[in-house]
């Protein structure tokens, strides 16, 4: 297999530092590290492929803009400039806002997204309309590895504090958990692919859907919690769950969600 030149931004975030240590691993990728204050004339020659995993989540609105917006027209104008083949661009389901739907697709509709989603969402039209080929990852809150302030984090954590719950929708079925080492795996696939001239959009959460209520009270149970649950159904909150259909034609696979939240469950026990 010849070898890919692969351009990671940014690798030192969470996803990114998972990333890195997994292509280091592959004797058929070549990478190159990318950070915000890299000075972009520095870089010489061509490139196969920029993985795009950085990204501001909790900021002011300027910062999402800069960070966001204007980076990725940035490093669009890198990709053209050392004539990269493929972005593969990190996103998040926050695009969808305040959606509710029992499955969202690709092409679902955005309903009311917050600053975040409509800064992530301009970063991927710009990364469409730039005519460098791309591969757009829409996902969860990520897990695995360290503990993390995503919904399961918080959960598990209130749980170990005994602290009353009330969830929304607990009898619908929920695949919202995407672990560390199925995106790593996933992405590897994705750079390693040969000749594929297509565009897409994926969606990345569990290949299976549980209960929401088996998920809440397995974590009781594993965390020994005394926690209150109180179930709220409605038809005004924030619910779906994400098609990954598309992904597994793409050989995308995932763990089992109790097998990844028994693992949570074992992170940073006192």
């Amino acid at each position: 297999m010849a070898v890919k030149k692969v351009v990671l931004f940014s690798p030192h975030g969470y996803v990114g530092g998972f990333l890195k240590k997994r292509f280091i691993m592959e004797s058929c990728i070549q990478l190159l590290e990318m950070v915000r204050d890299s000075v972009h004339q520095k870089y010489e020659g061509d490139y196969d492929i920029l993985v795009y995993a950085a990204a501001v989540s909790k900021a002011s609105a300027d910062k999402f803009i800069q960070d966001n917006v204007v980076t990725a027209i940035t490093m669009m104008e890198f990709c053209r400039k050392h004539h990269v083949k493929r972005v593969i661009y990190l996103s998040s389901d926050s695009i969808y806002g305040e959606l509710h739907t029992d499955i969202a697709t690709e092409d679902a509709v955005m309903v009311n997204p917050g600053l975040y989603g409509a800064t992530k969402y301009l970063a991927e039209r710009i990364i469409m309309d730039s005519g460098i080929p791309y591969y757009i990852i829409r996902m969860p809150g990520i897990v695995g590895g360290v503990q993390r302030d995503v919904f399961l984090g918080r959960l598990i954590e209130k749980m170990r504090e005994n602290e009353s719950i009330a969830l929304y929708n607990m009898d619908r079925a929920f695949n919202n958990v995407l672990h560390i080492d199925d995106l790593s795996q996933f992405i590897m696939r994705l750079c390693l692919l040969e000749k594929d001239e297509k565009n897409e959009v994926f969606l990345l959460g569990n290949t299976e859907s549980v209960k929401l209520r088996e998920i809440v009270y397995g974590l009781k149970e594993w965390t020994h919690s005394e926690s209150k649950i109180e179930n709220h159904d409605t038809q005004e909150k924030r619910y779906f769950t994400l098609d990954v259909s598309k992904a597994v034609e793409y050989g995308y696979s995932s763990r089992k969600i109790k097998d990844i939240l028994q693992e949570l469950c074992h992170l940073g026990q006192r």
